[in-house]
């Protein structure tokens, strides 16, 4: 397969300011269809801003954002980077499923009720057409027990595995996560771990801000090193955990491993 491989999101350039703070210079990625790429740096560095550029949570000062081929966002002749319209757009981030540190769950709903909401509302789906997806995303998740439980009732983990399941409800192309796990006790990371490698394995596309190292390492196709608001070093897993070229890199795997 090789260069034929779909590129799903491509940012070319992308700069985003803050204030006066620059928190992106330059950044410039591809993520292929089916690959897993992780995102690692210390805290500041502009992982979850780069994340968050992708789906328009935040929007980019300047270059140029490609989902699946088309243009989230691009520079005209004048250089000024201008969004599509908003039906384009809403299409677009609509391939994206997004899971946050925090579980964000409805505490109102029930667990089914949180994955059956967005397919009813935003994507007008009848809940006889959503709930069978629902019911196989719970079992894949290991929480269908819970599926008339509410949030409160459940652990972090659980919660997150439920988010999880709530973002691919949606049928999305890509995963985004922002450190998913960095809320949790390190004893029930391992399970929301678990359902990622398994998500991995299904070979859907994600895009992984993470301070989780072993992960990163066995599970990802390609790993970014960030530091103030720049690519510093990227590579293959092994490449670049056994033997990073940048001292940056080497610097902060001494710390973490």
């Amino acid at each position: 397969m090789g260069d034929e491989q779909e590129i799903m999101v491509r940012l070319h350039q992308i700069h985003k300011t803050f204030g006066s703070n620059e928190v992106l210079n330059g950044i410039d990625l591809e993520v292929k269809k089916g690959e897993v790429l992780a995102i690692i740096g210390p805290s500041g560095s502009g992982k979850s801003t780069t994340l968050r550029c992708m789906n328009r949570l935040e929007e980019v000062d300047s270059g140029s954002i490609e989902i699946e081929g088309e243009f989230l966002a691009e520079e005209n002749g004048e250089g000024v980077t201008e969004y599509a319209d908003s039906k384009t757009s809403r299409r677009l981030l609509a391939h994206m499923g997004m899971v946050f540190q925090q579980f964000n769950l409805f505490p109102h709903m029930t667990v089914m009720q949180n994955l059956l909401e967005a397919p009813i509302h935003v994507k007008k789906q009848s809940a006889d057409e959503v709930l069978p997806l629902a019911e196989e995303l719970l079992r894949k998740v290991g929480l269908y027990d819970k599926r008339d439980s509410y949030p409160s009732r459940l652990s972090g983990g659980q919660q997150q595995r439920v988010a999880i399941a709530r973002a691919l409800a949606m049928d999305p192309d890509i995963m985004l996560f922002d450190e998913p796990t960095s809320a949790l006790d390190p004893e029930l990371t391992g399970e929301v771990l678990k359902t990622m490698r398994e998500l991995a394995e299904d070979h859907m596309t994600m895009v992984v801000v993470t301070h989780e190292m072993a992960f990163a390492r066995e599970v990802a196709h390609h790993v970014i090193f960030m530091a103030d608001g720049g690519i510093i070093e990227e590579g293959a897993p092994d490449k670049l955990f056994s033997d990073p070229e940048e001292e940056r890199t080497k610097a902060f795997l001494q710390n973490m491993l």
